[in-house]
């Protein structure tokens, strides 16, 4: 009787076992199991190592794939259930601004290269604020050298003027005058001196139009809300928002609320969610730039970064949700 002397090693899902009858390599694979028998004739050995490493080749690609490759599987799973942990927890909960304490003026020298979008952002106030504060006319430039007064909240430093009194510039404003007096140490209402310098919080109306604000430059769809065909993978699933064909432009808020996260959300890329008041929500995704942080108070219609293409993306668009109570509602019976 012939004694046979082998030994077998594991290499994770790897096993080798050598005998004087050659060797035998198995590979366990995720759906298959890769099996072969090394003679001990050099040639045959040589050629059937080489098309197992071959083999062995393609598994590995195949696998880098399904990691890579947007939207499939396990890794699309786990994007939407962050998403959805997210959306459904008090973080990203609408909550009115804390007025209290005093008002504060800080001023900003602007540098080289800073743009209105990037100091509002690191001040935690809008650009209308700024802007406002600052008699700037534009948005888009401010020049190197540029001294800017900034409160420490949304709003307007106002002096006054001959003939006016609180209750004009409330209706100047639209601002309660009782709020501007809790901002405010005026010791009589009904008069005001002129060059006076008053704080008109929210110094602009909150919402430009009832309801919701279409959210890009455009109205082109990509795709609806409701049941469709996944893009990468042609499965079909519910898509929970509307995909907007908005390229690589700007994205507005909604609606006047409090940006409750803005960052990185796997497959949805740069992602802005903004709280608003009622228990609503919006959802911003596949964003390319984002000029807004957490914390801060938005108006309906100001700039919260540009669409794009980050994330699990077929081509540059914007991502939009609504969601009223943790409910995904569909933004065509809303958006104005």
């Amino acid at each position: 009787m012939r004694r046979v002397q082998s030994r077998t090693y594991r290499f994770g899902k790897l096993t080798i076992s050598s005998s004087i009858d050659g060797v035998i390599v198995i590979y366990r694979g995720r759906k298959r199991v890769y099996y072969n028998h090394f003679r001990s004739n050099p040639l045959m050995l040589i050629g059937t190592l080489l098309r197992f490493a071959t083999a062995l080749f393609a598994v590995g690609i195949v696998a880098m794939l399904l990691v890579w490759l947007p939207g499939t599987g396990e890794e699309k799973l786990k994007d939407e259930e962050l998403k959805e942990k997210l959306v459904q927890s008090v973080k990203t909960d609408y909550s009115a601004p804390d007025e209290s304490g005093e008002v504060t003026i800080r001023i900003h020298r602007v540098k080289k290269g800073e743009t209105i979008g990037q100091i509002a952002k690191d001040y935690g106030v809008s650009m209308d604020t700024i802007c406002g504060n600052n008699t700037l006319l534009s948005y888009d430039m401010v020049s190197e050298g540029t001294i800017l007064k900034i409160p420490n909240r949304d709003g307007i430093i106002y002096t006054v003027k001959k003939g006016q009194n609180i209750h004009s510039i409330a209706r100047t404003y639209r601002v309660p005058v009782d709020k501007i007096l809790a901002q405010n140490s005026i010791r009589n209402s009904d008069f005001l001196a002129v060059g006076t310098d008053i704080f008109v919080p929210d110094a602009k109306p909150m919402d430009m139009v009832p309801g919701f604000l279409w959210p890009a430059m455009v109205r082109a769809i990509n795709s609806g809300y409701g049941w469709r065909r996944d893009p990468f993978n042609m499965a079909y699933d519910f898509h929970k928002g509307i995909d907007i064909n908005n390229g690589y432009d700007w994205v507005r808020s909604t609606k006047f609320g409090k940006v409750t996260y803005a960052g990185w959300m796997g497959g949805y890329g740069y992602v802005v969610i903004v709280g608003h008041p009622g228990g609503w929500k919006s959802v911003y995704g596949h964003l390319s730039r984002v000029i807004v942080s957490e914390g801060q108070y938005v108006r309906q219609g100001q700039y919260l970064g540009k669409s794009g293409n980050t994330g699990y993306s077929s081509g540059p668009h914007l991502h939009f949700e609504l969601i009223k109570e943790g409910v995904n509602m569909n933004p065509f019976g809303f958006l104005q």
